[in-house]
């Protein structure tokens, strides 16, 4: 019988649809005029940004823990047929749904734009990549070092970057200004922390469950405070950016992430929704720009539109995974769908098997 990682469906479920919520509240905020209820929606939406972070955490956490310092025969075939396809035809599609094109040389500047330079959502993928490749390049020296002080020094240095980017206009010189641009987002400097988080996490799996409950009220405290931090920040006008590349983001995130840890660890069980969630949330997250921003206003109250377009483009998205999984080929399209059942994986924790 199969031993599970309950927080793998936790985190996936959770930051996909985290994700989606958090485009629902910006495409409202274009349709709607909110002075009350918009400070705390954008707060809402603010502290919810983990979703990404969060995704890319999960790449290499679960490389981490399934393979320690080296990745499985044929891993880098794989990856580049179930990233790298999806990603060129997600944005090839995102070129023409948002580039609107006047003629063929319009889309592929549209498709240029998408693909090279982060801009759409499709720009974790690319994350995702330089995490394996640091992976694969340094993992076996990784291990040699003090957790805690490379992912404290990883700390530091992904929020000088975004500090970096939010404090220090950006210079003249062509050489280093792209830094400050959304090519910027594309580099791994500004998710180092993830990187070095999601390696020891899994490379420590089973030490860090086993010792993680008696920091309970270290995690409780420091996740109150960031969330607290974080808040202050946007509503005293300090940062006003709503966006995961903040220069308090990267500390948010791994607290929000050890909370997940923490909580898993005293709850194995995970209901049959997020189990559902969990399989279809790189598709998800793949599809549903298609749909968010182009449902319209589905209801007079701003609240209801959040709901009902939140609730349609996680359907739709579903559906269309569905249906393209269906053909062998479709995986490569709009991204594979998990295969864990819900009655295999209960067995699992009947058992005592999820860990």
């Amino acid at each position: 019988m199969r031993v599970y990682t309950s927080i793998i469906f936790w985190m996936r479920a959770i930051a996909c649809l985290s994700v989606v919520m958090i485009h629902t509240i910006t495409t409202t905020f274009y349709k709607y005029d909110m002075p009350n209820e918009g400070y705390l929606l954008r707060l809402v939406q603010l502290l919810i940004l983990y979703a990404t972070p969060m995704f890319v955490f999960i790449s290499e956490f679960l490389l981490a823990k399934q393979y320690k310092t080296k990745v499985k025969e044929g891993f880098i075939k794989q990856k580049i047929l179930t990233l790298g396809i999806p990603y060129i035809i997600i944005n090839l599609g995102l070129a023409y749904v948002y580039g609107h094109p006047h003629n063929f040389k319009d889309y592929l500047e549209s498709v240029e734009f998408m693909m090279f330079h982060g801009g759409t959502l499709t720009y974790f993928i690319i994350i995702i990549v330089q995490f394996y490749a640091l992976h694969i390049l340094f993992a076996k020296y990784l291990v040699r070092f003090n957790p805690f002080k490379i992912i404290i020094y990883s700390l530091i240095i992904t929020t000088l970057f975004w500090g970096m980017r939010t404090f220090i206009d950006a210079p003249d010189s062509s050489l280093f200004h792209w830094l400050w641009e959304r090519e910027g987002w594309m580099i791994f400097i500004g998710w180092l922390s993830y990187f070095f988080l999601g390696f020891y996490m899994g490379y420590h799996y089973e030490k860090l469950m086993a010792n993680i409950q008696r920091y309970t009220l270290h995690i409780l405290i420091g996740t109150f405070a960031v969330i607290l931090i974080t808040s202050i920040n946007y509503l005293s006008g300090f940062l006003t950016l709503v966006d995961s590349k903040r220069v308090d983001t990267p500390i948010y995130v791994t607290m929000i992430i050890l909370l997940f840890f923490l909580v898993s660890s005293y709850v194995k069980y995970v209901p049959r929704f997020f189990i559902f969630i969990s399989n279809y949330s790189f598709s998800i997250y793949l599809i549903h720009y298609f749909f968010v921003h182009r449902l319209g206003a589905l209801h007079d109250h701003p609240l209801l539109n959040i709901i009902f377009t939140f609730t349609l483009t996680v359907t739709f998205s579903v559906c269309i995974a569905y249906i393209f999984n269906l053909n062998k080929y479709g995986k490569y399209v709009v991204g594979g769908i998990g295969k864990v059942k819900y009655e295999t994986f209960y067995q699992s924790y009947k058992n005592n098997l999820v860990d």
